[in-house]
């Protein structure tokens, strides 16, 4: 709260710094167009002032305090014709971008002249983007702010949808290239984010809104001077930096969803601080309950505590109310002679709710786990889910320039993440018993996510002619906690004597407590979690450019990278036990059972409620027991010292990016398997990575992208702990393998692309890569319900991507003041393929299957309108993804399938007040599709004609599409629904 509190102090200091409205700015880069980057030390003249400056590191220049009028710039610089831009429009109160791309003289120019241009101001950043991608030293996307900001987006998880060959996993999880989560790095301004889930390897990236981000590029291939664990991609998420212009702005939104807003919700009694996303305290273990380890081993000791320790079991009813989100930022910049310094800060709040209802059925008893007519259902069951979600975060940036070749910037964000969750549970069990047990439960379910990540940063251009220093210190910090995961659990038969007689009378539930176990079966149990982590890395990057033999465009750069990491995860189970001895003093009153879940922990109901008389025993109510087993603890810590030489070789056309980065990597894990033995890991691994960049520029606007790389994939934490945990949702018990092996990736990339202008382009990329050891998620085949991890042999990951941005009026030749000239196309999609060798994993049912996660296809696609003359614009996004393995199931379990789904966005903005407001209204999952799990049956399927059968081949891989869902013959394990949501928002820029 105190770090809220800041920033927002600092919010109302920015605005007191609002730009002096009288005057405008000319502000922009001056870019080289063979490397992409800013050109330092530039000259840049005011030609109306006759004044000169130089541009930064960063290639940047800034005239600042101009009155209105027209003015011209001249760019020199050593080696390159002269630019002089003329007819710069400059207005009271705005900032005028004029980016210079600087181009070195034609081969066969015997003289450096000089270009006049007229300047155009520029709207449109993704032409920038377009710039940087094209001179990227590897094979990766960009998604720009301003792309950001027109898109549907409301998360980080939004953006990544629209990056070709990347798809979303439960909303959060990012899958690219057909590999799920645990193949792809986050980085965030530099600095590598740590896993935010307890139970996977992964980053949940709805915790960032959108609006705090600059920009968001996917790296595909590898580089020396980048991390090596990845494989799919690596992700760097870069938060907005110094602004243009002194501002403040204000932003409130709201929404409905169509099957939850103002519909009956239950919920249960929180704490005082869950508006913010934080439990107060209320959810948390009792003060009375002794530590782990001291805890009382005699039942009647047990009985006591129970009665010091109150808890609170109730539901209460309301309605849903609408969605809300509030923003505010401020930033300003000043100058002090050659030095400059900014400062941009932003608040961001929403808070929004969901129902929706999950059908759960449970299968077992399968011989055969490709065919459905063996098994036999265990359980159906109908989930009501009422979930409120809150996301707030806090942004603070600085920065400081020193003077054209040195810059120094502190960034900070803070993000909290929070799920309240209260799922009602009704089915049978052994529904297909003449008389089987009903069933009725409930979870409250409390998960709160904080997370820090700070980064100093120095940028220096030293005197000495092409030598660049950066240096990068980061701290990162992430606390997950579950502070109270209760479960209640009644039972009854559904009939009471005869369960042909429709009149016999129905039995009453009873609360499922046991005598002596605490345990996902139970009722009366209580989860309580606590996971801390935290990460320090530095890295220095050393850098020299030169021409090689005086002709050679060179650059040669070495680095050092270290990292250390420590988690400690600690759980607690404790529930509500029988409290009483058969034939003893003492006798559990049954009667208590039949109370309903606000009444029966009450504390009359703990412990001895009523003494023994006259050789009577007494009435037992129940006792607390500790159920927390060895396994529910440990501590971990990791060390990664790096080390890389790369050069930057450019042979005319040809460019060749190559060298080898050698990582030596320790991990230790401590812990105590459920036996009470010790487990101790200690691993060391030095691994040495060559990686090569081929380009060549076929002309000014076209590359072709061949490279190779070695990378890797390391087991995380989680993964090698003992611990297990149960899923109330999903029904599965999640656990760790001490044995795991990391895993060595071969990549080879092949791409062509093309890049018309005006933010237009057009790419295709084949991809291969090969796995030895991957890591996996898998049901294990000795223990029904439990998920954990292994090493497969080796498995293959190859496709194609295809991706498209053009505007209408290039397609048909149009007129460039035309309407169509204000609509862009866009569209992406990868057919890929992968199989794992399991020949010789023991449980598995064939020598080979998809990589776990893997969909055969991923498509987006949208229109784009920006009309800026009339201040609107529009924006329509298309995302589909195909089948994949959500579980790799074992002889006794097949494997869990995730059905296909396609999600349809739309956005409308109209800006007003010359251009300092905006309106702006959203439809999200427009055609609300359900989310379907099963287990496939290889069944047959009829013969798929005409356009489905070619979409199947081409897409799928399997014309009559076998792994699809067929309702009528594979089993559906789960499904939910889910509505529309419309939202809308009003912002307001000072």
């Amino acid at each position: 709260m105190k770090i809220f509190l800041s920033v927002v102090s600092l919010l109302i200091a920015g605005f007191a710094f609002t730009q002096d409205k009288n005057t405008g700015v000319i502000q922009g880069k001056v870019i080289d167009s063979e490397t992409g980057e800013g050109l330092p030390s530039a000259q840049v003249e005011l030609v109306e002032k006759a004044k000169r400056i130089l541009s930064d590191i960063e290639g940047i220049y800034n005239f600042d305090k101009l009155e209105k009028g027209t003015y011209t710039i001249k760019i020199v610089y050593p080696g390159m014709p002269t630019q002089v831009v003329n007819d710069i429009q400059v207005k009271p109160g705005e900032v005028t971008n004029i980016d210079v791309v600087m181009s070195p003289p034609a081969e066969d120019s015997t003289s450096i002249g000089e270009i006049v241009i007229s300047a155009k101001r520029i709207t449109d950043t993704d032409q920038g983007v377009v710039l940087a991608q094209k001179n990227a030293n590897s094979v990766g996307d960009v998604v720009s702010s301003q792309s950001i900001q027109k898109s549907t987006a409301s998360n980080t998880s939004d953006v990544l949808k629209m990056v070709s060959g990347a798809s979303i996993q439960d909303n959060k999880f990012a899958v690219i290239r057909g590999l799920n989560d645990r193949y792809n790095a986050a980085f965030l301004n530099g600095s590598p984010l740590p896993s935010s889930e307890s139970d996977r390897k992964a980053f949940s990236f709805d915790m960032f809104p959108s609006n705090m981000l600059d920009n968001l590029t996917i790296t595909k291939s590898a580089t020396p001077d980048q991390p090596a664990e990845f494989a799919g991609g690596l992700i760097q998420i870069n938060t907005k930096s110094i602004p243009e212009k002194n501002f403040f702005s204000f932003q409130v939104g709201t929404g409905i969803n169509t099957i939850t807003t103002f519909k009956d919700r239950t919920s249960y009694k929180g704490g005082k601080t869950d508006w913010i996303g934080i439990d107060d305290g209320t959810r948390k273990i009792p003060a009375a309950v002794p530590a782990y380890g001291q805890y009382p081993l005699n039942i009647h000791d047990q009985a006591k505590l129970a009665k010091e320790v109150s808890t609170d079991w109730a539901t209460t009813d309301s309605k849903f109310l609408p969605n809300l989100s509030l923003q505010a930022s401020a930033g300003f910049n000043k100058k002090f002679g050659k030095r400059e310094f900014g400062m941009i800060a932003a608040l961001t709040y929403s808070r929004s709710f969901s129902y929706n209802e999950t059908v759960r059925r449970g299968y077992s008893n399968s011989t055969d786990p490709n065919s459905v007519q063996s098994t036999q259902i265990d359980y159906d069951y109908l989930d009501h889910n009422n979930v409120t979600n809150l996301l707030a975060g806090a942004l603070m940036n600085f920065a400081f320039k020193i003077n054209e070749r040195n810059t120094i910037n502190f960034k900070n964000i803070y993000s909290i993440n929070s799920s309240d969750k209260l799922i009602n549970r009704t089915g049978e069990i052994n529904p297909l018993e003449s008389n089987p047990n009903l069933l009725r439960s409930n979870a409250r379910w409390f998960t709160s996510d904080q997370v820090y990540s700070g980064q100093l940063e120095g940028q220096h251009g030293l005197r000495a002619k092409g030598l660049k220093v950066n240096w990068l210190a980061g701290y990162s910090n992430v606390h997950r906690t579950v502070p109270n995961l209760s479960r209640s659990i009644y039972t009854r038969n559904k009939y009471i004597i005869d369960p042909s007689n429709p009149n016999a009378r129905d039995t009453q539930y009873v609360a499922n407590i046991s005598y002596t176990n605490v345990g996902p079966s139970y009722g009366g149990g209580m989860f309580f979690s606590d996971n801390k982590e935290s990460s320090i890395n530095e890295r220095v990057d050393l850098a020299y450019g030169t021409n090689l033999f005086g002709k050679f465009k060179s650059e040669f750069k070495i680095g050092v990278y270290n990292q250390v990491r420590t988690r400690k995860f600690d759980a607690r189970q404790l529930g509500y036990t029988r409290y009483g001895v058969t034939g003893g003093s003492v006798q559990f009153d049954e009667s208590l059972l039949y109370l309903p879940e606000d009444q029966i922990f009450s504390s009359q109901n703990m412990g001895l409620i009523e003494p023994g008389a006259n050789g009577n025993p007494g009435k037992g109510g129940f006792k607390l027991t500790d159920g927390t087993k060895f396994s529910d603890k440990y501590d971990a810590q990791s060390m990664l010292n790096a080390a890389y030489l790369q050069l930057d070789n450019r042979f005319g056309r040809f460019r060749f990016i190559y060298g080898v980065r050698a990582e030596y990597f320790q991990q230790q894990l401590n812990a105590l398997r459920d036996d009470n033995s010790e487990l101790k890991i200690n691993t060391k691994k030095l691994d040495v990575l060559p990686s090569i960049n081929a380009i060549f520029e076929a002309n000014r606007r076209t590359n072709v992208r061949l490279s190779y790389s070695q990378t890797l994939n390391r087991p995380e934490y989680r993964e090698l702990a003992p611990f297990a945990f149960y899923d109330f949702t999903t029904n599965f018990v999640i656990s760790g393998n001490d044995s795991l092996k990391r895993a060595l990736i071969h990549n080879l990339d092949l791409r062509y692309e093309t890049f018309p202008g005006r933010g237009q382009l057009f790419s295709a990329t084949i991809f291969y890569k090969n796995f030895i050891n991957p890591i996996e998620q898998k049901s294990r085949p000795d223990v029904i319900n439990e998920i954990s991890f292994q090493n497969v042999a080796s498995a293959t990951n190859y496709g194609l991507e295809l991706e498209a941005r053009t505007l209408i009026s290039t397609i048909f030749g149009l007129d460039t003041s035309s309407f169509f000239d204000d609509l862009t196309v866009y569209s992406n999609l990868s057919i890929i393929r992968s199989k794992v060798d399991v020949s010789s994993v023991a449980g598995s049912v064939a020598d080979s299957r998809p990589l776990q996660g893997q969909s055969p296809y991923v498509f987006n696609a949208g229109i784009r309108y920006d009309n800026p003359r009339n201040q609107w614009g529009a924006a329509l996004n298309i995302n589909r993804v195909g089948q994949r393995i959500a579980i790799v199931g074992n002889v006794n379990e097949p494997d869990l399938w995730e059905q296909a789904r396609t999600f349809l966005d739309l956005q409308i903005t109209k800006s007003f007040m010359k251009g300092r407001a905006q309106f702006k209204l959203n439809i999200q999952n427009i055609l609300a599709q359900d989310q379907v799990f099963y287990q496939n049956s290889s069944t047959a399927r009829a013969d798929a004609k005409g356009m489905n059968g070619f979409f199947n081949t081409i897409f799928v891989g399997d014309k009559n599409n076998v792994k699809g869902y067929n309702k009528d013959i594979d089993q559906q394990v789960w499904k939910t629904n889910f509505g529309r949501t419309f939202s809308a928002s009003i912002s307001f820029r000072l």
